[in-house]
């Protein structure tokens, strides 16, 4: 299995009473999730998806293949729909190894528009694995909107998808392999719709280590606009 190490950091922002985003870093499960809903559904929400991997990643002894982890998304959504029937969600987005057909893969899940990023060291490329699911993300595909538009549209926080705001969960689950020095970003929109990519893939390359650049995203979020909740986890691929 990829082995990796990785640090996470969080901040509330100026603006909000209350951080509703949650974020989990085990050995080897690296997850982060970012609620949504009224008073404190959203901390709750997000809480609850923390909760379900924690307990499934700690209580388990065997390496998961990927149905398994397909099941604990649908045991997340069931949890997160119970607390609130569907009034308040989150989105998700996890790192995770698994087996599938007896090959060691990485795999990348995530539902709304919390984002998993790769840099890779070897060519300098920095790519978003994950497509979010809002209203702006579908705009930007038809070409209706730039990027840079979409951060500032009025429909930028309108979900298409989230975990526990239906009975049934459909989550986008990618299969890939990864390299050594690979650096790995999980973030909520606290962070990518404020700052740009370009930047953000700056501070992955130029980082000495995985905390030292988790520091420096969050840092930069705040400084550019600090009116969201903004989380991240950054985890690096190390030698076997």
């Amino acid at each position: 299995m990829y082995r990796f190490t990785a640090a996470g950091a969080t901040h509330v922002g100026f603006v909000r009473d209350l951080n509703e985003d949650s974020y989990l870093i085990r050995d080897g499960l690296y997850l982060v999730a970012d609620g949504m809903g009224g008073h404190d559904g959203g901390e709750l929400a997000s809480a609850a998806v923390v909760d379900t991997f924690t307990k499934a990643w700690d209580n388990n002894t065997e390496p998961w293949e990927l149905f398994t982890l397909q099941e604990w998304l649908t045991e997340a959504n069931r949890n997160v729909y119970d607390i609130a029937s569907g009034r308040a969600g989150t989105t998700l987005t996890l790192l995770t190894n698994v087996l599938h057909h007896d090959k060691e893969q990485l795999v990348v899940a995530n539902v709304g528009d919390s984002r998993t990023y790769r840099y890779r060291a070897n060519d300098e490329a920095f790519i978003q694995l994950t497509q979010d699911h809002s209203a702006v993300a579908e705009m930007v595909r038809l070409g209706q909107l730039s990027a840079k538009e979409a951060r500032e549209h009025p429909a930028r926080n309108v979900i298409t998808r989230a975990v526990g705001s239906a009975l049934r969960l459909l989550a986008d689950v990618v299969l890939l392999d990864a390299e050594v020095g690979d650096r790995f970003l999980l973030c909520t929109d606290g962070l990518t719709g404020k700052v740009e990519d370009q930047e953000i893939g700056l501070i992955l390359a130029s980082a000495a280590t995985v905390k030292d650049a988790a520091d420096q995203l969050v840092e930069l979020a705040l400084e550019t606009d600090g009116s969201d909740n903004v989380t991240v986890i950054v985890a690096e691929v190390l030698e076997h």
